[in-house]
């Protein structure tokens, strides 16, 4: 991640993103999934849509050790990638994942992974999506824009409720 900000150009003048109560939320989104069979459990039920009645553009992304923790509904929206994608680093190398994951301009990413990942810490630091929501850790200031506290007691459902609200997915 030093190597990233040593060698990124920032630009002047970040645009600004507004959220208002009138807003229609974000139109493409992008969710980075946990692939541990427990927090993936409580990821799935957050994801879990009715996707024929979805207009928004949502997209996944998980290792493929993951995927069988998600309904079979969001597989073709699901981009999975496997140990063999990963350099040395432990960074996303693969061509066709990054291809996949950038095809879309999205509005808005999710991380949705409680614990650090590096492949995904180094994904989000290269995508240029104007709204990052992740869960507070020691490098969260630098990888989201916007920060939700992790509930020390009681279920994630409060953080993925105002995740909800915040993309105005409720």
């Amino acid at each position: 991640m030093a190597w990233h900000y040593l060698t990124k150009t920032f630009a002047k003048g970040d645009p600004k993103i507004r959220i208002t109560k009138k807003g229609s939320g974000a139109d493409a989104i992008l969710f980075l999934l946990p692939a541990d069979a427990v927090n993936a459990q409580i990821a799935a039920y957050f994801v879990k849509r009715d996707l024929e009645k979805e207009t928004r553009t949502i997209r996944y992304v998980v290792h493929q050790s993951g995927l069988i923790y998600y309904p079979e509904q969001l597989k073709p929206s699901i981009i999975t990638y496997n140990d063999e994608d990963l350099n040395w680093w432990g960074v996303i190398a693969n061509p066709s994942v990054l291809d996949r994951v950038k095809s879309v301009r999205y509005d808005a990413m999710v991380d949705l992974n409680q614990e650090f990942h590096p492949a995904m810490a180094m994904m989000i630091l290269e995508l240029e999506i104007p709204i990052k929501i992740g869960f507070q850790s020691d490098l969260a200031d630098k990888l989201y824009s916007l920060i939700i506290q992790r509930a020390d007691s009681g279920f994630f459902e409060n953080n993925y409720h105002t995740i909800e609200q915040i993309l105005g997915l409720s």
